[in-house]
């Protein structure tokens, strides 16, 4: 296959793609976005990503122009046209933009979103991660508070995440582990976080009262429903750093790192936890989980295949 965006309806090469230099999305990093993939040609999660997405939009004070069937046609017509195999795994990233307009912060300026969608291969994730596990850093710089922007604005305003990422590869990590205001422990820079603690698997409460916050991934929820169903404790519970000292395994979840194990955590100060290489007992268990619901989900729905 070969990489291929579609701009309001133009669908070219990637590379060859163009947004107007006037676009909010480009100029303010004003817009909100999705990602999800195929499994065998079956796309994943595809009407929980549009709730999401919609939810995004409504946080964000925005009207989105197209309806979901257009861009759900839109997402398969630029799916086709890149060339995928029948089968062939595929990873979507679709963005609305407010859109274009003069340079002015008023998004009344903007009179009709924007829609682009990128249709790629899954990115090539390094298979030590998935042998031998990730390594998180702690750094300085913390989130955003949700008072002052919503964690679950999916949106493609990042910086926040690439300082914290810039920081986190300082400190020796692979990606970050990011603190909320108020010391608390929220999520990595682009998927959530999760810790087994006394036997049961834990992972950082949303508080959208207070300092903390972070995003409600999909994946996590899965996470939480396939722990029920493996009859392993599971809980959302407020955390701080020195949780991760008690904790005897990490993993990090996503639509497209599905369960990666993490086999170290840099703690501030300089402090180094272990955890099991390759991942322990539950982490393993939930990865098992995770690929049986994944077959189980895709031979469902073989009827919905896109390729």
């Amino acid at each position: 296959m070969r990489a291929t965006a579609n701009v309001d309806g133009v669908i070219t090469p990637a590379k060859e793609a163009k947004v107007s230099i006037f676009d909010r999305g480009f100029q303010y990093g004003d817009s909100v976005y999705e990602v999800t993939r195929t499994y065998d040609g079956v796309p994943f999660f595809l009407e929980e990503h549009f709730d999401r997405l919609e939810n995004s939009a409504k946080l964000a004070r925005m009207k989105i122009s197209q309806t979901r069937q257009f861009l759900t046609e839109e997402i398969k017509r630029t799916v086709k046209e890149s060339g995928a195999a029948k089968g062939e795994d595929v990873f979507i990233r679709y963005t609305i933009t407010r859109g274009t307009g003069p340079l002015d912060l008023d998004p009344a300026t903007a009179p009709k979103t924007t829609y682009v969608i990128l249709v790629k291969e899954i990115p090539p994730w390094n298979p030590e991660f998935f042998k031998t596990g990730m390594v998180l850093a702690v750094p300085e710089t913390v989130r955003n508070s949700p008072r002052a922007l919503d964690p679950n604005i999916k949106s493609g305003n990042y910086l926040n995440n690439i300082l914290c990422v810039s920081e986190a590869k300082e400190l020796g990590g692979d990606d970050a582990l990011i603190l909320s205001l108020d010391g608390k422990l929220t999520e990595a820079s682009n998927s959530n976080v999760a810790f087994v603690v006394n036997g049961e698997i834990r992972t950082p409460k949303h508080e959208p009262r207070t300092n903390t916050g972070n995003l409600r991934g999909l994946t996590r929820t899965l996470v939480g429903q396939l722990a029920e169903r493996a009859g392993l404790k599971y809980s959302e519970v407020a955390m701080f750093p020195q949780d991760v000292e008690k904790a005897t395994e990490c993993f990090v979840s996503s639509a497209t790192r599905e369960v990666m194990p993490v086999q170290a955590i840099l703690l501030p100060g300089g402090k180094r936890v272990e955890f099991p290489k390759g991942g322990g007992a539950h982490t393993k268990r939930i990865q098992q989980e995770y690929a049986k619901y994944v077959k189980d989900y895709v031979e469902s729905r073989r009827k919905e295949a896109w390729l």
